[in-house]
């Protein structure tokens, strides 16, 4: 059969064929606003956990260490004012002795308990590094998804340039059943669509009050901050 010979659309046909290049925009219109919306729930995940990594900084490095140095400065200060005391005698010695000793167990029971609070800390950490190395998973494995479609649709430009010839088998039946398809798929699109637009709209109401605690966190923890210098100026006041 040669080009000129090709079977034209019936009416029917090219009305359904405009219909659905019409739904397909459509399709695409709500695909690509979904996108962007998950570019948009995407970058507030990543600012939320960019913000949690500096309170944790904060909260962890800057206001722990520094609360930590206050107890120690505090016991050895509580020592000193203790070794300072004369005892006229033994029993009294004794009771100062016993001090010093409840004070050091006072402070190595606290030691102790920031141990397996540290811990508990450390295990849940370890718990969200797995769960980071999982999602990282789903990521490559996405990646492979990808490649793979790329790939896919390579082969099919390639057979595109034969155009003529597959032109040629052309029908009116292959014609109904590649629209008919066309349309089940559409169908299908605009159902997985709907859902992804319900679940972006979950996580960024997620994601926006996730960014409030975060802050009211921050917030938190620099005035917690102010308390701990003040904390330290009172320690060396009491100096002997």
């Amino acid at each position: 059969m040669q080009m000129d010979e090709i079977p034209t659309m019936d009416a029917k046909q090219s009305s359904a064929g405009i219909n659905s290049n019409k739904t397909i925009f459509q399709s695409k219109s709500q695909v690509m606003a979904n996108t962007a919306l998950i570019c948009q729930s995407r970058s507030m995940i990543e600012e939320i956990r960019l913000m949690i990594i500096s309170n944790y900084s904060a909260a962890f490095m800057g206001n722990r260490q520094l609360a930590n140095t206050n107890t120690d400065e505090i016991f050895l200060r509580n020592i000193e004012i203790l070794s300072n005391v004369k005892a006229p005698d033994g029993v009294q010695t004794d009771y100062l002795n016993a001090q010093i000793d409840r004070n050091n167990l006072e402070y190595l029971k606290q030691q102790s308990n920031l141990n397996t609070t540290n811990l508990k800390v450390n295990e849940k950490m370890a718990t969200i590094n797995a769960q980071l190395v999982a999602i990282n998973h789903d990521i490559m494995k996405n990646n492979e998804t990808i490649m793979a479609f790329n790939e896919k649709q390579i082969a099919v430009n390639a057979a595109m340039l034969k155009a003529p010839t597959t032109l040629e088998t052309a029908t009116s039946e292959k014609n109904e059943a590649i629209i008919a398809e066309n349309n089940m798929s559409i169908e299908q699109l605009l159902v997985s669509c709907s859902e992804n637009e319900d679940m972006i709209q979950n996580l960024l109401e997620i994601s926006s009050a996730n960014r409030e605690i975060v802050k009211k966190n921050k917030t938190e923890i620099n005035e917690r901050m102010m308390s701990i210098i003040k904390n330290r100026t009172d320690i060396f006041e009491n100096q002997i």
